[in-house]
């Protein structure tokens, strides 16, 4: 029940560890170290709160004058179906699928003034991305969110609420029915509630979801079910009551067990009864904006002779008047027209059985109607197999010619991401293979139409010219190879009818005037990319330098032949998803037909599209064998359930390729998120097969720990997987994973330095290991339980791993994470993760020497970080009253040497004065030779290379 766990059944012996990580002295002083952290100061987010309510207030009386609808995400498969309404007063939300969040915040959508969200249907496709904007909307100071759709959907947040914490900002689910419109300033929405005809008649209910049983299996979770963990609590006395608890519940007798299991599953049962026909029901959303009046055109006014007072209120609120000479003038006369409010519609209808045309008569276009009835704009997030119904054309048909149709489903292929395009085209001119170009070619390139001729230009420029038409035959290939079939729903029989296909930032003007807009939609500037890298300064020679080792290593790599085990970094990102870094999530591809992923953040499956290509990417979906994934924070584990359906669908295409769940190795709690999502939205228990992380942690002895059985190595293609608990949040785990007995890659996972990740993780080809931020933030980085670029290092150096590569970066590193200069110095073994780079393990050797030449494709965001740096440094010192060390900005320290001092009850500086203000302008210019002094540090080493 709990994914298909027959395989695995002598795997999991929970009995020997069941209470045992709880008890452990490690674990206790972590406890106790969270205890005496700071506590986060909520006062921020109170003061946010207040102003956004009294801006709020303001705007309560007053009809916007514009507004429009954006697609954010197209429906395309790995992106969300997602539309945005902008009014000048308040924003609104349709859905929000996985990547809702980032795609926003790349092409500024701003949803921090959202307030109402309306969900169409509980699928992931439209909810995915709920909890992570939600804890980012808390976090920027919004105290209410209120969510529309079917019944049961507030259900996802209490499933959520372990890694997912709402304690500053209040979510309501509004009672969605068809005699009760939402009503507010800016429009009236009518709810219509859509459930398949089957669901009506009597006899003929939907078959209904298996019940939860307490049988063998679920006993065996039973701990893991009823864990009550908090994974953002540093409250020991809460931690200290939880294992009491499981320990009070252990000595229990079986006949009070018994009745507490049955207890649990009436409830369970009468849930799912009364879950039957709100899980099958969706919402379709009439939507009419309120009335705006004609402004007064002044002019006209003194040619009727109308004076200043209060006369000229009276016509513009509609009024005629008597002048006091007598004349009588008409407020249309004085006025332009007034604004009846256009009508829009959202609907998704996910099977023709759910379209009942009697629900939206009032809108036909039938010669009865009037006319401010007609809808300007349908928004369908229909799929494609029922857009494509006759029953589902003479529904559209009946709006009539004048209704524009957008469709936001999966016949799309916009990906909507230009950023990702623009880092990944200028790191391929570094190095094609590790930076290899994306698959995506849905995004149209610009190219220029007339290239200049060999006789009109020098020699430079023809050089300059060749390296353009390359680059343009390269993307020409990547658009061939993965050319996809023209939108099918703008390929309609009925062409009297305006069908579009939506595509990031499609626009559909509502008010002052009704059109559609593509002017915003992103576009890619191929040969732009390349020239704002060649042109940086000392970037071309420090790029030859670099294919000059690269070169020089060519034949000692040609010895290496075998190109697995690879690496493809999908999310390098910490906490937060940027237009740059996506959150958490690594491939290790073991050969051609086995493949498995470490950890899998928000977002994660759309990263494989644009990698793979949306031709290619169900291959790899079905060599995917294992997901891992290291602790339960949000920005971990959030894009499991997408990949677990597009997996499904992978293999749903190919009819000759046997479906076998995967194998998800993971906390033992994550059964409870997935369990209840599995009973209360779609079922995926049939798509997992759950090994708890806990059974895989290294054994002291033989009576401690398990290990995989050999036919489950064998289906991921490894030899050897063990776990150990790191010091992060409870029940966080880092792995080593034994591929082939000649390479050894490990895993940290989100963690302090820890030495028992040294234990397991001895001799490593390749250590992956979390650098969230920079040396001078160590404190910072304490406080939060993550580690620094040293730390992280010299954790690789304790190991004997023989490379290092530094990932999980906090998002303010978005370009590269600023090294310490020591590194610099002595640097034959570390790289920095980038997302959509690959490496071999042959490929390994080339990543220290890419340094240099990275800082100088990425100088200005290399200043920036040293400006800060530098600014932080006189911080301090005004601070702590004494001076830094002569002759550094910074100081940098390995784990083993004694800390920086550091206050964290430092006060904020004093208000920078004009003197200060000169002084900090002045030290720029000193911080880019800085920075240019380490990037010949890296240069003087490669040339002796």
């Amino acid at each position: 029940m709990y994914g298909k766990l027959v395989l695995f059944h002598s795997v999991v012996r929970f009995n020997n560890y069941t209470v045992r990580h709880y008890q452990k002295k490690k674990t206790q002083r972590l406890l106790e170290f969270l205890a005496d952290m700071p506590k986060p100061n909520t006062s921020r987010i109170m003061d946010a709160q207040r102003q956004r309510q009294q801006i709020s207030k303001k705007a309560q009386n007053y009809v916007p004058s514009t507004i429009y609808l954006q697609v954010v995400g197209s429906g395309a498969r790995g992106v969300p179906n997602t539309l945005y309404l902008f009014t000048d007063q308040k924003r609104y939300l349709f859905n929000c699928g996985e990547s809702t969040q980032r795609l926003s915040h790349e092409h500024k959508v701003k949803l921090t003034r959202l307030d109402h969200i309306f969900i169409t249907n509980k699928t992931w496709k439209n909810i995915g991305g709920l909890p992570g904007l939600s804890l980012t909307l808390q976090d920027v100071g919004v105290p209410n969110i209120t969510l529309h759709g079917p019944e049961g959907l507030d259900e996802l947040y209490k499933a959520t609420k372990r890694f997912v914490i709402m304690k500053d900002m209040n979510v309501t689910l509004a009672p969605c029915s068809p005699s009760e419109d939402f009503v507010d300033n800016v429009m009236t929405v009518k709810y219509v509630l859509l459930r398949p005809e089957n669901i009506l008649k009597p006899g003929l209910n939907p078959a209904k979801k298996p019940k939860l049983s307490c049988d063998t299996t679920s006993a065996a979770y039973e701990e893991f079910i009823h864990d009550e963990t908090d994974y953002y609590q540093s409250d020991i006395r809460n931690m200290e009551e939880k294992k009491n608890n499981n320990i009070k519940q252990k000595n229990k007798s079986p006949e009070k067990e018994l009745t507490f299991s049955e207890t649990v599953r009436k409830k369970a049962e009468r849930a799912l009864h009364e879950l039957e026909g709100k899980s099958q029901c969706t919402v379709a959303y009439i939507c009419t904006l309120k009335k705006r009046l004609g402004t007064l055109d002044l002019v006209k006014c003194v040619e009727k002779g109308v004076k200043p007072g209060p006369l000229l209120g009276q016509l513009k609120n509609g009024h005629d008047v008597i002048l006091p000479d007598g004349t009588h003038v008409k407020s249309k006369d004085v006025k332009t027209p007034d604004d009846p409010g256009p009508v829009f519609i959202v609907l998704e209808v996910p099977d023709i059985s759910y379209l009942t045309m009697d629900d939206f008569s009032s809108h036909y276009d039938n010669g009865v109607n009037p006319v401010e009835n007609i809808p300007a704009v349908v928004v369908h997030f229909t799929p494609p197999h029922v857009f494509r119904h006759p029953i589902y054309r003479m529904f559209i048909s009946k709006f009539g010619p004048t209704t524009h149709h957008l469709v936001l489903n999966e016949d799309n292929t916009c990906l909507g991401s230009e950023a990702v395009h623009r880092t990944q085209h200028r790191l391929h001119v570094l190095d094609a293979d590790v930076f290899p170009l994306l698959r995506d070619a849905s995004i149209p390139a610009m190219w220029k139409s007339q290239p200049p001729t060999e006789g009109t230009v020098g020699k430079a420029n023809c050089l300059e010219e060749l390296k353009n038409r390359i680059a343009f035959a390269q993307f020409q290939n990547i658009i061939r190879m993965e050319e996809t079939n023209k939108d099918s729903t703008s390929e309609c029989p009925e062409t009297k009818y305006n069908f579009s296909t939506g595509r990031t930032l499609t626009m559909f003007h509502l008010r002052p005037k009704k059109c559609l807009d593509r002017s915003m939609e992103p576009k890619l500037h191929v040969l732009d990319y390349i020239k704002e890298t060649m042109e940086v300064e000392g970037f071309s020679k420090s790029l030859e330098q670099y294919r000059e080792i690269v070169s020089k290593m060519g034949s000692k790599k040609e010895m290496f032949k075998a190109e697995y085990p690879k690496v493809i970094f999908l999310g390098t990102g910490s906490c937060i998803p940027s237009k740059t870094r996506n959150t958490s999530a690594i491939v290790i591809q073991i050969d051609e037909n086995r493949s498995m992923l470490l950890d899998c953040g928000e977002g994660t499956f759309g990263q494989l599209v644009r990698f793979f290509g949306p031709k290619r990417v169900n291959n790899f979906l079905r060599t995917l064998r294992a997901i891992y994934i290291s602790h339960l924070h949000a920005d971990h584990h959030m894009g499991l359930i997408g990949v677990l359906q597009a997996r499904r669908e992978a293999f749903s295409e190919q009819s000759r390729v046997p479906y076998e769940p995967v194998q998800l190795l993971a906390p033992g709690q994550i059964v409870t998120w997935l369990l209840l999502y599995d009973q209360q939205f779609e079922s995926i228990r049939e798509d997992y097969a759950l090994i708890t992380n806990q059974s895989l942690l290294e054994a002291k002895s033989n009576s401690l720990g398990t290990e995989m059985t050999p036919a489950s190595l064998s289906r991921i293609g490894v030899q050897h997987i063990r776990t150990c608990l790191v010091a992060h949040c409870p029940n966080a785990f880092g792995v080593a994973i034994d591929v082939d007995g000649k390479h050894k890659i490990t895993y940290s996972g989100d963690t302090i330095p820890c030495k028992e990740l040294v234990t397991i993780g001895q001799n490593s080809t390749l250590l992956i290991h979390e650098a969230t931020m920079e040396d001078e933030l160590a404190e910072e980085a304490r406080i939060k339980m993550h580690s620094t670029t040293s730390q992280a290092i010299h954790i690789g150096r304790e190991m004997n791993a023989k490379y290092t590569v530094l990932t999980h970066f906090s998002q303010r590193y978005a370009r590269l994470p600023r090294l310490s200069a020591h590194i610099l110095h002595d640097n034959t073994s570390v790289g920095v993760a980038f997302d959509n780079m690959q490496i071999r393990m042959k490929d390994l050797e080339l990543l220290p020497y890419m340094y240099a030449p990275l800082q100088l494709m990425f100088a200005e965001h290399c200043v920036e970080l040293e400006v800060k740096a530098a600014h932080r440094a006189r911080r301090r010192e005004r601070g702590t009253g004494s001076p830094p060390p002569a002759g550094k900005h910074t100081h940098y320290s390995l784990p083993g040497d004694a800390p920086p001092a550091t206050d964290v009850s430092t006060p904020a500086a004093p208000a920078t004065t004009s003197d200060d203000s000169d002084k900090q302008l002045d030290s720029i210019d000193d911080v880019t030779v800085q920075t240019n002094d380490q990037c010949k540090i890296v240069e003087t080493k490669m040339e002796s290379s």
